[in-house]
C-alpha cells in the first residue's frame, strides 16, 4: 500500500527531531558534567569545611605580675581587617535570630540549603528583565558565598553556591549554620559579626540588644552602606520597620511589640562610628610598636586575620604612673617656659626591667594620641631618636675601663685644640672655666667634664668606643658615627635603647635582650612562641662594678643629685645637648632602668634646661611609685671593681705662668688628687711643692717631679705615618721625643677623603666649634621642691660641636 507523502515527511521530521534531542541531551549532559567537575575543583576540601573558622583580628594584652607571682591581663588593643569577635549562638538574643530569618530566609528551617521555589521566582524575574537583578539566596548560600565565593551575580557563581550550600547542610546543623552566619556577615562600617556590630553601634554585648536594635542590625547585611544609620537614617528606618513587619507576619512578635519598636528613634543609643583597623585602649605608642614587630615577624595577614592573642611585657599600673608623672612634669615645663607651650614641648619615657629586658612602660609623647602619634620613646629609622648628650658618656667610660683604665685614673680637663687637617681645628669646651685641671674618671663623670670625655675617645680611638657602645646598646655599629665628637653624644638614640643599655651597668655586665612580648597564642589558645629572658655578656664584671659605683657618685654628689629623691639605691647620668635642645636622665635601681627625655619637637632651644633639673625629678617620682607597685627590692651585684693597668697619663698641659694645684691642700697637684684647678704664678714666684695627702700610702709619687718635662716632649702620633695623629687615624700611640725631634706635621695617610677604619666621610661628621653638654638647672614649677630648685651641679659642662639636627 502506498504511503501518504505527508505521513512520510512527518516520519522523517520526527526522526530528525529525536536525533537532535538526543544529541542536545548528550551535549547538555556533558556540559553539566564538565561544569560540575570545574566546580568540584574550586570547592574547598571537606577538611576546610570541617575546620571552619572566621577571620578574626588579633588582641594585644598587658601582663601585670602581682606580688604573689600570679599574672593579670588587660586588653590593650584589637587589630583587624574585619572587626569581628566570635560569639556562640546561646549568647545571641532569640529576637536577633528571628529578625534575621524574617528578612533574609523565612524558610531557613525547612529547606536543605537551597530553595527551588525561590530560585525559580528569581530566575523568572531575571529572564524577563534580561539581567541578574533578583536574588534568592538562602542564609546557607550567603554564608558559603562570604566564605569561599565572590559577590558577582553570575549563573556560574549561583551554581557553585548551590552545590556548596547543599554540602554545608550535610556537614552542619541549622543552629551551627546560623551561628556561623551571624559571626561572618558584614554589618557595615568595617564590623563583621553580630557581637562586633552590637559593640560598635550600641556599645553593648549582643544579649543586651532590644527588639528595635535587633531589627535594625538584621536589616543591614543586605546593603550595609546604603542602610547605614549614620549616613542614611531615613532609609535605615524604613528598612528596620520592614524587618519588624516581617517578624509580625511570621509570628515572631505581636502587633503591640511591633508598634513599640517602631516608635524608637533610629539614632537612639547609637555610638560614634569607629572604622579604624587598630583600636587601642591603653598605651597606644607601645601597642603600635608591638604591632610593627608582629607584622615584621609573622606578616600582615596573620596579624590582622589570624586571631592571635599577644601577651606583652607592659604593666598597665606602671604605664599609668609613667603617663601621670611625665605629663605633670612636661606640663610644668610648658607653663614655666622651660620648653615651648602646646604640643611642641614634649617628653618621652621608657622603663625596662633590669633582669629581663622587658619593657614595662613606654610613653611616646604627652598629649592626645591623635595629635602626638609620633613615638619619641622608640621612633625607629631613619631617625632613631634624639642626641643623648652626656648620657652617652657612661659607654665611653666603660670603654676606658675595658681598655686598662680604672675609676681613679687621671685625665686632664684643660683646654685643648685638636688639629683635624690643614687649616681645620676643633676646640671643644667645658661648660664652665673652673673645670680645668686633672680629674679622676670617677669625678669627671660625676661632674660631666667634656674635655675628659674628648681625651678618652682620643686615647682609645672613636672606633673602639663605637664598638663597645654598640654592643652595650644592642644596636648596629653604623648608628654611631666614629668621630671625636661622639665624646659629646652626637649620635641619635631612643629612650628605650638607653634604658636597656644601662641595664648592663646594674646587672654585672650582662645586657638583657629588649622584649616587648612575653608570649603569643593562636586562636585556640595554643602557645605559638614564648620569650624567656636572654642575657649577653657585654662588659667585664669588674668594669660593670666600677661603672655602678661611678654612676652612683653621679647621683650622690654629681649632676644627678635630684634623682636621690627616689629613696632607693640607684645610679644614673644626666645629659644636655648643644644649645639645650635635648635633656635626659637615664638611671637605674637594682630592678628598673628608666630613661626620660624632654625637648621641643621643632628642635628649638629650651630655657634653663638640664637633664638634672628637668628629667631627674620625673625619673625619681616614677621610680619610687613603680617600685612600690611591683613590691620589688633587689640588690646590686657585688664584686671587685676594675683596676688601672695602663701607666701612661695624659700630658700635663701647663704654661710658664700657670700650675695645677690640689684644691684640698693648695699644693701642686699629683695624678692622685681628686679635684684640681689652675693657679697663676706671679712673676718670679716658685711653684709650691707637690701634694703629700693624695697618693699611694701618702707618698709623693708624682712622675716627673724632678723635672721630667725638661727632658723632652710627649706627642700623640699615628703609628702608620709617624706624624701627629688626627681623629681619622685608626690607631694612635704616645711617644716622648727630645726637644726639636717631635714631628711637626699631621698625618696625611688617614683623612676624610681616604679610607681608614671607616673614619672617612664627606666632612659632615667633622667636629665643629660650639657649646655643648650639661646646660643649667631649669626653673620649673612642680608639686615637688626637687623640681623647683636647680642643682648647682646640673651645669656640669659644655663645649663641643653642635649636634647634627
Amino acid at each position: 500500500m502506498k504511503q501518504h507523502p505527508t505521513l512520510s515527511t512527518m516520519r522523517h521530521a520526527f526522526r530528525w527531531m529525536n536525533a537532535g534531542i538526543m544529541i542536545c541531551g548528550f551535549i547538555g549532559f556533558g556540559f553539566m558534567l564538565g561544569a560540575l567537575e570545574q566546580i568540584t575543583r574550586l570547592m574547598p576540601d571537606n577538611e576546610d569545611l570541617w575546620s571552619y573558622r572566621p577571620r578574626v583580628g588579633t588582641e594585644i594584652y598587658s601582663t601585670e605580675v602581682q606580688k604573689d607571682g600570679t599574672e593579670a591581663h588587660t586588653l590593650l588593643a584589637r587589630v583587624y581587617n574585619e572587626n569581628r569577635e566570635p560569639v556562640e549562638l546561646q549568647q545571641i538574643p532569640e529576637q536577633m535570630v528571628q529578625a534575621t530569618i524574617a528578612i533574609e530566609d523565612r524558610r531557613f528551617y525547612e529547606h536543605r540549603g537551597v530553595s527551588p521555589r525561590d530560585m525559580a521566582r528569581a530566575a523568572y524575574i531575571d529572564i524577563t528583565h534580561k539581567s541578574a537583578e533578583q536574588g534568592a539566596s538562602t542564609i546557607t548560600q550567603q554564608l558559603v558565598r562570604n566564605l569561599w565565593l565572590t559577590k558577582k551575580k553570575t549563573w556560574d557563581r549561583k551554581l557553585k553556591e548551590a552545590v556548596l550550600a547543599l554540602q554545608m547542610e550535610r556537614k552542619y546543623s541549622k543552629d551551627e549554620i546560623m551561628e556561623m552566619y551571624l559571626n561572618q556577615v558584614c554589618y557595615g562600617h568595617g564590623v563583621f559579626g553580630v557581637k562586633a556590630a552590637a559593640k560598635m553601634y550600641y556599645g553593648k554585648n549582643p544579649e543586651q540588644l532590644t527588639l528595635a536594635e535587633c531589627a535594625l542590625l538584621a536589616g543591614l547585611p543586605q546593603w550595609p552602606v546604603g542602610y547605614s544609620p549614620y549616613r542614611y537614617p531615613d532609609r535605615c528606618q524604613k528598612r528596620r520597620d520592614s524587618v519588624l513587619a516581617w517578624m509580625e507576619r511570621e509570628g515572631f512578635i505581636n502587633a503591640q511589640q511591633r508598634a513599640q519598636a517602631k516608635q524608637v528613634p533610629v539614632k537612639e543609643g547609637l555610638q560614634p562610628p569607629q572604622e579604624q583597623t587598630v583600636v587601642a585602649t591603653h598605651a597606644p605608642h607601645f601597642t603600635n610598636l608591638v604591632l610593627r614587630e608582629l607584622c615584621d615577624q609573622y606578616g600582615y595577614d596573620a596579624v590582622y586575620q589570624g586571631g592571635l592573642r599577644v601577651y606583652t611585657t607592659l604593666d598597665v599600673r606602671l604605664q599609668k604612673a609613667a603617663e601621670e608623672e611625665l605629663t605633670e612634669g612636661v606640663e610644668d615645663l610648658r607653663s614655666s617656659g622651660n620648653i615651648e607651650g602646646g604640643l611642641n614641648g614634649q617628653g618621652a619615657m621608657c622603663c625596662v626591667e633590669v633582669k629581663t629586658g622587658r619593657v614595662l612602660a613606654m610613653v611616646g609623647g604627652v598629649g592626645p594620641y591623635e595629635k602626638v602619634q609620633y613615638n619619641r620613646a622608640a621612633p625607629g629609622g631613619p631617625r632613631y631618636g634624639r642626641q643623648p648628650g652626656s648620657s652617652f658618656k657612661p659607654y665611653i667610660w666603660a670603654a676606658a675601663l675595658e681598655n686598662g683604665y680604672g675609676p681613679e685614673s687621671v685625665f686632664s680637663g684643660d683646654p685643648i685644640t685638636i688639629q683635624l687637617g690643614p687649616g681645620q681645628t676643633w676646640s671643644p669646651k667645658n661648660y664652665t672655666p673652673h673645670q680645668g685641671g686633672n680629674y679622676t674618671l670617677r669625678w669627671a663623670l660625676a661632674q660631666s667634664v667634656n674635655l675628659v670625655s674628648v681625651r678618652i675617645v682620643q686615647k682609645l680611638t672613636p672606633g673602639a668606643v663605637q664598638r663597645l657602645a654598640a654592643r652595650v646598646l644592642d644596636i648596629p655599629r653604623e648608628r654611631l658615627r666614629p668621630v671625636l665628637a661622639m665624646a659629646l653624644g652626637t649620635s641619635e638614640l631612643s629612650p628605650m635603647e638607653q634604658a636597656a643599655g644601662y641595664c648592663a651597668f646594674a646587672n654585672g655586665g650582662l645586657r638583657p635582650t629588649r622584649r616587648l612580648i612575653r608570649r603569643i597564642e593562636d586562636y585556640e589558645g595554643k602557645v605559638v612562641v614564648s620569650y624567656e629572658p636572654e642575657m649577653a655578656r657585654v662588659l667585664r664584671a669588674a668594669t660593670a662594678t666600677s661603672m655602678l659605683s661611678m654612676l652612683g657618685t653621679v647621683v650622690e654628689s654629681g649632676t644627678g643629685r635630684r634623682a636621690r629623691a627616689c629613696g632607693l639605691p640607684c645610679g644614673g647620668k644626666t645629659g644636655t645637648t648643644n644649645g639645650e635642645r635635648d635633656v635626659w636622665f637615664v638611671g637605674f635601681t637594682p630592678d628598673l632602668s628608666t630613661a626620660v627625655w624632654v625637648g621641643n619637637d621643632n628642635n628649638a632651644q629650651m630655657h634653663g634646661a638640664s637633664g638634672g633639673g628637668l628629667c631627674a625629678p620625673v625619673w625619681a617620682d616614677f621610680t619610687r611609685r613603680a617600685t612600690e607597685i611591683l613590691g620589688v627590692k633587689g640588690n646590686f651585684p657585688e664584686g671587685e671593681g676594675a683596676r688601672a693597668e695602663r701607666e701612661e697619663q695624659p700630658a700635663r698641659e701647663t704654661t710658664d705662668n700657670f700650675v695645677t694645684i690640689c684644691v684640698q691642700t693648695g699644693l701642686r697637684a699629683t695624678r692622685f688628687c681628686p679635684v684640681t684647678k689652675e693657679m697663676a704664678l706671679k712673676k718670679g714666684q716658685a711653684p709650691p711643692g707637690y701634694c703629700t695627702v693624695h697618693g699611694e700610702a701618702g707618698r709623693n709619687t708624682e712622675p716627673g717631679a724632678g723635672g721630667d718635662d725638661d727632658h723632652g716632649v710627649t706627642a700623640v702620633v699615628c703609628p702608620s705615618s709617624g706624624l701627629l695623629a688626627t681623629p681619622y687615624c685608626p690607631a694612635s700611640i704616645v711617644r716622648r721625643y727630645s726637644h726639636g725631634d717631635a714631628p711637626a706635621g699631621y698625618c696625611t695617610v688617614h683623612g676624610p677623603s681616604r679610607s681608614g677604619d671607616g673614619h672617612g666621610g664627606d666632612g659632615a661628621d667633622r667636629p665643629r666649634r660650639g657649646r655643648s653638654e650639661e646646660g643649667g638647672g631649669g626653673q620649673s614649677s612642680s608639686r615637688s621642691e626637687e623640681r623647683k630648685k636647680p642643682s648647682e651641679g646640673d651645669r656640669g659642662n659644655g663645649g663641643g660641636p653642635p649636634g647634627l639636627d
